[in-house]
């Protein structure tokens, strides 16, 4: 057969049909859905779908009109139609939009209706058979929002959302391992997963990974990375930081680099089907680029999707609010139980141009509650007292009042003509909603007595960290945080065991990121991002080895598989030493004969990677702190160091450090801002027993810490002529020098 350029081309366009989205046409009704749709400058926007139906477009322009999105639909028959638009009025005085239908602008003004959602009429029209197109203009580029258009020949409204449920499954796809939620813990368990040889499918609803720390919410990945894959897909920017965006594109590449994993962004998961003996034989997802329903096989599941929704859907045992004092006996908790979690924010920032800005928002400014603002942070804060999943919508539109209204009351000040509002996320940033439930529920005495779990596959060091809505009185929106981080005592390293990842009641279910198995108070230390992170790992590796071994998620534990388990994570666990450092011998800042002079602080590091509990910073005048290094015999050793990570040190640094040896004194420098809390080398140099390392804050500049140190050895000794060899080497922390195995 003689393949034709003709012939190519007629193939490809069928392809691309056959893949785009398109309406659901009967001969009576045209179901036009808002991810049919070309959005223009419109955002789909697919968070709350399990609450109101569906996905809906929303005309989030910050103030500024957006683009038109537009659909191009086939009318079965000429005649006139009705049109029907699926809205809702968030606030009054915003959020209006209009429809068009084959160029013919329909007379209603949509989005100013009922405060619900609903069918809107927008009256008839007269078309013809064939393709027309449906256009819809915002107004104001505050908020509008439509969840689908139809066009029907029938005088009453549709009934209900343009839901997928009803659609049929176009496609299925089959795994080992099925991966739901690709923020850090899902991303983790998902590549940990697939590098030990399963196949993995990773099912995520945004066009990104990285969930609150992708660049669409921009939250700082905080707390512990205890792993290196943490340590790879992490945010490496701090709060609303645009440069999170070279994170996503990392992440996204590591990903696609893994041909174990079939990455399906944009692809919203909306329900399981289940087996006989109640676990879960798939999850099905809405293909939101492409308007389908793709079915997920496997046997095995992870929910990482903050929300708990595959357990929700699967059966399994959840909570949600505030624990009562006695149920744990936790000193943090209330008397009596409550609905109460932790609130979500919208993080937002203004950037000052070099002309005049327009910017009017007087329908929000009695929202702001008398504040006024050109930035909000981490305590813009809602959603505390109200259901944090059932009433999602009216908590991220409260906090888009709050914004718009204290930065339009900012606007009326002269200083602040040339600010123009440049960020203010439509995706909440949550914290805490729905909790599955494993055999153990974690809480807040597993973190202050840092129980030793056997079955540990993780830790932390941020205290435990609750948010109260306390910071104004009248102001309901911003918080404070109280409990166990800056504001109070803190625990050191905790553990947090295996059996608080998988359900106690669905047996092929994992469940990592913040619907972990915990309770309210027990949540608020490992609530950050990398520590939630690490349970990720730890759930791809113990699915790979479910898959290995033929066991269940319970069965790794009860079946005495955790020993292999921690072997395969690395690292150190309570009572069990971290066997690649068998040869290591390592000086804390904390051990016994290190010396402090005057003017350091001990410092406990809640964003963890230290070793040991503290590290030390000096302060502006502080005196030589001095190590003894255990050295029992004359040799060649490495000598590595580590310190945490940390956002706010700058590279360039330089730290003066001062080996004595055997007589011999040798100066050389690092730059400790350069570090991510791994080991790293500093050099190889001839010890005896008796040598001392100094660090020298006097003679050093910008990010100086004491933390660990450790000498390995390498060769024999080397015999040097003269007593004394003072050398002068520059060591850097560089990202590209050797790293090490550490705990």
């Amino acid at each position: 057969m003689l393949v034709t350029r003709d012939l190519l081309k007629a193939v490809f366009c069928a392809v691309v049909a056959a893949s785009a989205a398109v309406p659901v046409c009967t001969a009576a009704r045209v179901d036009v859905h808002p991810q049919c749709f070309e959005p223009g400058g419109w955002s789909l926007d697919p968070q709350f779908m399990d609450v109101m139906g569906s996905p809906y477009l929303l005309a989030h322009g910050l103030g500024v009109r957006v683009m038109d999105a537009t659909a191009r639909v086939d009318v079965p028959e000429s005649g006139e139609w009705r049109v029907w638009v699926r809205t809702r009025k968030w606030v009054d005085g915003a959020g209006a939009f209009r429809v068009s239908i084959g160029g013919k602008t329909l007379p209603t003004v949509f989005g100013r209706g009922a405060p619900e959602w609903n069918w809107e009429s927008g009256g008839a029209v007269r078309l013809e058979k064939g393709e027309v197109e449906v256009r819809l203009t915002d107004l104001d580029g505050f908020d509008g929002r439509c969840a689908g258009v139809v066009l029907t020949q029938e005088s009453t409204p549709p009934k209900g959302a343009l839901s997928p449920e009803a659609q049929p499954v176009a496609e299925t796809v089959r795994a080992d391992f099925v991966v739901v939620g690709g923020g850090l813990p899902g991303t983790c368990a998902a590549v940990a997963a697939a590098r030990r040889g399963i196949k993995v499918a990773l099912v995520q609803d945004r066009p990104m990974l990285g969930g609150n720390a992708s660049s669409e919410i921009r939250v700082w990945s905080g707390g512990e990375t205890r792993y290196d894959l943490v340590r790879e897909l992490r945010g490496r920017f701090t709060n609303s930081d645009a440069n999170l965006a070279l994170c996503d594109a990392r992440r996204m590449r590591i990903v696609a680099d893994e041909t174990n994993i079939a990455l399906r962004v944009n692809t919203r998961a909306f329900g399981v089907e289940k087996n006989a003996d109640g676990t879960i034989a798939s999850v099905k997802a809405l293909d939101l680029k492409r308007n389908r329903v793709v079915r997920f096989e496997a046997p095995l599941f992870c929910d990482a999707t903050g929300d708990g929704w595959v357990g929700y859907w699967a059966g399994a045992d959840w909570r949600m609010g505030r624990e009562a004092k006695s149920e744990y006996g936790e000193s943090l908790a209330p008397e009596k139980a409550d609905g109460d979690t932790l609130g979500a924010s919208l993080m937002w920032t203004s950037v000052v141009a070099n002309a005049p800005m327009e910017f009017s928002a007087p329908w929000a400014e009695p929202h702001a509650q008398g504040v006024v603002a050109v930035n909000g942070w981490w305590n813009w804060e809602y959603g505390i007292h109200r259901d944090m999943i059932a009433e999602g919508e009216a908590i991220r539109d409260r906090l888009l009042l709050a914004t718009y209204g204290a930065f339009s009351l900012a606007k009326r000040r002269p200083e602040n003509t040339n600010n123009a509002l440049n960020l203010c996320p439509f995706l909440l940033g949550k914290r805490e909603s729905r909790r599955l439930l494993g055999d153990w529920v974690y809480s807040e005495k597993d973190v202050t007595s840092r129980r030793p779990f056997a079955d540990a596959i993780a830790s932390g060091s941020w205290g435990i960290d609750l948010h109260f809505d306390n910071y104004k009185p009248g102001v309901d929106f911003l918080t404070t945080c109280h409990g166990t981080t800056d504001h109070g005592e803190t625990y050191g390293r905790y553990w947090i065991p295996y059996r608080s990842i998988y359900s106690r009641n669905v047996a092929n279910l994992f469940m990592v990121g913040r619907c972990f198995s915990c309770t309210h108070v027990g949540l608020g230390g490992p609530r950050v991002m990398n520590t939630l992170a690490q349970l990720g790992v730890a759930a791809g590796e113990a699915a790979a080895m479910c898959r290995e071994l033929g066991e269940t998620p319970r069965g790794i534990y009860a079946h005495g598989h955790i020993r292999k388990l921690q072997g395969r994570l690395g690292g150190e666990f309570p009572g069990v030493p971290d066997p690649k450092l068998a040869d290591w011998r390592i000086v804390d800042d904390e051990s016994e004969g290190v010396k402090f002079g005057k003017g350091w602080q001990k410092r406990h590091v809640h964003y963890g990677d230290q070793v040991g509990e503290y590290a030390h910073f000096p302060g502006k005048k502080a005196e030589p702190a001095v190590y003894p290094l255990p050295v029992d015999k004359e040799g060649r050793y490495a000598l590595m160091g580590r310190v945490p990570f940390s956002y706010g040190a700058k590279p360039g640094s330089k730290t003066v450090c001062e080996l004595t040896s055997g007589g011999r004194v040798e100066t050389f420098t690092i730059d400790q801002a350069i570090a991510d809390g791994t080991w790293r080398k500093l050099g190889e140099f001839d010890l005896a027993p008796g040598a001392t390392l100094k660090l020298l804050p006097a003679k050093s500049k910008g990010y100086v810490v004491a933390d660990g140190f450790a000498v390995v050895p390498v060769s024999m000794p080397r015999k040097e002529d003269g007593a004394v060899r003072v050398c002068t080497y520059n060591i850097g922390w560089a990202a590209g020098s050797p790293t090490y195995p550490g705990c």
